[in-house]
């Protein structure tokens, strides 16, 4: 270190002896060559230093690097070994694990093959009870499904029949076809051979009894009998040809033979002559004035009209307008009109047949029946609805309950046998 100080302190010396003598440039490049080559020398003896102290230091570095990657090596190498070892005991471990693993799920399988076949066999005959049970009941629910069909179909018809029934007597006011309708229905109900329905029955023949003790209106024969009537009314002779009762007495005209009876012959031939061209017959009773053409034609008309109205009072069983048109039409009648004439007479006679007629009654504008029907239809439509939802619920649940079994024989085996340790 010693030796490379002082050259370098050379230069310095050198350096400033120029400065001093800096007007003489030949002495100034001799110098300076002499300078240089002391410097490379110097320079060239530090470097063969500096090599030997780098390849010092790194010998003195290479040598625990060395050793410690040796070590290193030596390390890994036992690593390795212990690691093959290792991995070959855990292999053995392992394979002896997997085959005893695998020959108790052997096991295990078998036994839960031969658990599941005992299961199934269970399950299978305890199905085919269920089934055979379900088969019963849908069997037991379609026979009563089709009498109920059967039984409803009839009763229906009954309920119609009492409907129509009730509808004819409020508009026809024909208890004859309401008796006949009440009677079909009692039969179909009859022939449901249902306990239930007696007392709908027993309603329905007190309705018949009720309705033969009512009157049949005659308004169809009295409303032809009108029209009919009214038609005559142009033919029906007047009372206007009634001038009183003829004195048929007359004097004998015959002339005698004998020539003293001159005087009376003579007066029978003036009496004769005097008939021939003037002629008056006297008449006893009282003598109505004649009554003209267009009077004769209002009077019939009046009385057709009073006809007409006695036949609409008919047709809409109005019974005080009827009794008032046909007094009205009598007393006209026997008023204005020849009454020794047959046809009058006998028009008259026609009118007081038609006063004893019934065209008016106050019929009821419902039936008993019809809302006894009516009530034990709802009650057997809501009995039927409720048995048919509790045999389908019925069948749905056990339906269910062999599902939930089938479901549930695995998962009881499995917590089983992982109770018990097999595992």
């Amino acid at each position: 270190m010693t030796e490379s100080t002082t050259p370098l302190s050379s230069p310095k010396t050198s350096e400033s002896t120029p400065k001093i003598s800096s007007n003489k440039n030949t002495t100034k490049k001799t110098v300076q060559k002499k300078a240089s080559s002391q410097q490379l020398s110097s320079n060239a003896s530090v470097n063969k230093v500096s090599k030997l102290a780098i390849f010092a230091l790194l010998l003195a570095v290479a040598t625990p690097a060395g050793h410690y990657y040796w070590q290193q090596l030596q390390d890994q190498k036992l690593s390795q070994n212990l690691t093959q070892k290792i991995n070959a005991e855990n292999d053995a471990a392992l394979t002896r694990y997997q085959q005893q693993v695998q020959r108790a799920l052997i096991k295990q399988q078998q036994n839960f093959d031969q658990e599941l076949q005992q299961v199934i066999a269970t399950i299978k005959s305890t199905s085919q009870a269920k089934i055979a049970e379900l088969d019963a009941n849908v069997t037991q629910l379609k026979q009563n499904i089709n009498q109920r069909q059967s039984s409803d179909w009839l009763l229906h018809e009954a309920e119609y029949l009492i409907r129509i029934a009730a509808r004819t007597l409020w508009l026809e006011h024909d208890t004859h076809a309401a008796i006949g309708l009440l009677n079909d229905a009692n039969k179909r109900l009859a022939e449901l051979n249902d306990p239930t329905f007696l007392s709908v029955r027993e309603v329905i023949l007190q309705d018949i009894k009720s309705l033969e003790l009512m009157p049949t209106l005659q308004t169809d024969e009295v409303v032809l009998t009108l029209m009919a009537m009214n038609k005559q009314v142009a033919q029906l002779p007047l009372a206007i040809v009634d001038l009183g009762s003829e004195n048929s007495k007359e004097n004998d005209l015959t002339l005698s033979n004998d020539i003293s009876d001159w005087q009376h012959n003579l007066a029978k031939t003036w009496q004769k002559f005097f008939n021939d061209f003037i002629r008056i017959r006297s008449r006893t009773g009282n003598v109505e004035p004649l009554i003209s053409p267009k009077q004769q034609s209002n009077l019939k008309q009046n009385l057709s009209l009073k006809i007409q109205l006695a036949l609409w009072a008919a047709t809409e069983r109005k019974g005080d307008i009827y009794q008032k048109s046909l007094t009205e039409i009598q007393q006209w009648l026997n008023e204005f009109f020849d009454m020794n004439a047959s046809s009058n007479q006998q028009f008259i006679k026609t009118l007081q047949d038609l006063q004893q007629k019934q065209i008016a009654y106050n019929y009821p504008n419902e039936l008993s029946a019809l809302k006894a029907i009516r009530v034990k239809m709802a009650n057997a439509t809501g009995s039927s609805a409720i048995e048919s939802k509790q045999t389908t619920d019925n069948i749905k649940q056990s339906s269910q309950d062999k599902k939930s079994e089938a479901e549930q024989a695995p998962i009881k085996q499995n917590n089983q046998e992982k109770s018990e340790g097999k595992i």
